[in-house]
């Protein structure tokens, strides 16, 4: 439980650093007025590069007791719909990231110096009263290099599975790779909606991701 609790605080720390980002942007344009003034092209240009690295969040890096965890891609606007039967869910951010695990920790990353991770921020809703089982959390990722990997249950929220009627779920989704950089696209295999008796209720999805980076 407490190498769960860790994981997650290095995955909010993650988050808030791009949080102040955005905080600071829009700060920043108040001191403008103290300024030497510049062109009006370079500034736009300036203005423009801050705004995408500070929203983008690519090369932000937090340290914790869990190790280092570097952001290569971030999209805070991907609100994708991946609906299936009577539950309604979407895939609301991701996140791609390289994780250098410490001493301590390095045993629950296979031993590995460096992983490559996946982060779906989710949310799904049963819009009946009748129980669902829909398996969100346990889609199967493959990546445009050839990697092929379950979700991690353990790091993972629970957002799939059975759903006693009309019941909301929202967490991350946690794939951890092979170290990695060169991914540019993962597709999501996640099996179709189905009732209390197993019945289905949808087909599977097949989801493709761009990390256009």
């Amino acid at each position: 439980m407490k190498k769960k609790l860790i994981f997650s605080a290095a995955l909010v720390l993650s988050l808030g650093l791009a949080a102040c980002g955005e905080e600071k942007a829009k700060e920043e344009p108040q001191k403008e007025e103290t300024q030497t003034p510049v062109s009006a092209d370079k500034k736009e240009d300036t203005e423009k590069a801050d705004e995408k690295e500070k929203s983008d969040g690519v090369g932000e890096t937090t340290e914790s007791e869990l190790g280092k965890m570097t952001v290569l891609y971030k999209d805070k606007e991907l609100n994708m719909a991946v609906n299936n039967g009577p539950v309604n869910a979407t895939l609301d951010k991701i996140q791609l990231a390289t994780m250098e695990p410490s001493e301590s920790y390095k045993e629950s990353f296979g031993g590995q110096d460096k992983v490559t991770i996946v982060t779906i921020e989710a949310s799904a809703e049963n819009t009946v009263d009748d129980t669902t089982n829909y398996y969100l959390n346990q889609a199967k990722l493959v990546t445009d290099t050839g990697q092929q990997v379950d979700s991690d249950i353990w790091f993972s929220d629970d957002i799939g599975g059975e759903f006693l009627g009309k019941v909301k779920k929202n967490g991350n989704i946690i794939w951890i790779l092979k170290h990695d950089e060169a991914v540019k696209k993962v597709t999501l295999h996640i099996s179709g909606a189905s009732n209390a008796n197993f019945d289905r209720l949808g087909e599977d999805l097949k989801v493709e991701i761009p990390l256009d980076k």
